[in-house]
């Protein structure tokens, strides 16, 4: 080897900062493409920015909109959830990866006893509409429960069923901050409704 040569491991060193440039650039693309990915942020501590890995700032608490997109391991494989506490009569629960929630009433909760559990999509309810039951009124709308758990925020207050619409499937929700509570912060889609409790850090 020549003395004007580089070994490899100054080469890797030489071209790591392009490789990590090259890697946001396209992160920034996927994202820009699908939505960020909330189940690799970072920074949720009061006063601080939320960052994607794509370095964007997202999930802002004073209105700013954020699109997120699916985590599809979640739709595919199930969700992983922890339990945030009880209110309204139900208990709630949130996926550790995506931030999904579930409320069951407290009297017909099938994971009452579990502090953590696996739990797959229902997708009969997901293909034909869930059949929803009243929670709670919380500001200027009405909260939803289907029996499989799934939760909905409406401004609409007499729903029996709800259905998924198609703008969501295909270009992923789009977010703004609802409130924090039992050490997460609740974020709401303007389409359907569907609301993601993603743990502060």
């Amino acid at each position: 080897m020549s003395s004007q040569s580089l070994p490899i491991t100054g080469a890797s060193a030489a071209f790591g900062p392009f490789r990590r440039t090259s890697r946001r650039r396209s992160q920034r693309t996927l994202c820009a493409l699908v939505g960020h990915d909330v189940g690799s942020t970072a920074g949720t501590a009061a006063n601080q920015e939320t960052v994607c890995r794509c370095g964007a700032a997202i999930l802002a608490e004073d209105g700013r909109e954020t699109r997120i997109r699916h985590n599809v391991s979640c739709f595919v494989f199930g969700h992983r959830y922890v339990r945030m506490g009880e209110r309204h009569n139900h208990n709630e629960y949130a996926c550790v990866c995506c931030g999904h929630p579930l409320l069951f009433r407290v009297d017909s909760d099938p994971y009452a006893q579990e502090p953590a559990f696996r739990k797959k999509v229902r997708y009969f309810c997901n293909l034909f509409g869930h059949h929803v039951h009243r929670v709670a009124e919380r500001g200027d709308f009405t909260e939803y429960a289907c029996a499989c758990g799934h939760s909905f925020l409406k401004a609409n207050q007499n729903l029996a069923t709800i259905t998924h619409p198609l703008v969501c499937l295909l270009a992923g929700h789009f977010v703004r901050f609802v409130e924090r509570r039992q050490g997460f912060a609740e974020h709401l889609c303007r389409n359907c409704g569907h609301t993601f409790c993603l743990a502060v850090r």
